[in-house]
């Protein structure tokens, strides 16, 4: 599994609500979390996926034509290998 912190400062919270609506909100395969929220510089977005295909395939699909329609500036991404994932339903 793989985390990834979107660190998207610049990033309006009404950016991320379009890039949401456009993007739809069926839960894409392969992803266990999504958490955002609003920082002091922008937005910042953590998630948790089973696979590097898994992430590309949903920029692929829907989420990177969605961010730029968006106008979302280029977030700097950190990304690790999930050693423990609890507590979620």
């Amino acid at each position: 599994m793989i985390c990834r912190i979107y660190d998207a400062n610049g990033t309006t919270l009404e950016q991320y609500d379009q890039v949401n609506a456009k993007a739809g909100s069926e839960k894409p395969d392969g992803v266990h979390a999504h958490i955002a929220g609003k920082t002091d510089d922008g937005i910042m977005v953590i998630e948790v996926w089973d696979s590097q295909e898994h992430i590309d395939r949903y920029m692929e699909d829907s989420l990177g034509q969605a961010l730029q329609e968006a106008g979302v500036p280029e977030p700097t991404i950190t990304e690790f290998e999930v050693h423990n994932l609890d507590w979620l339903n």
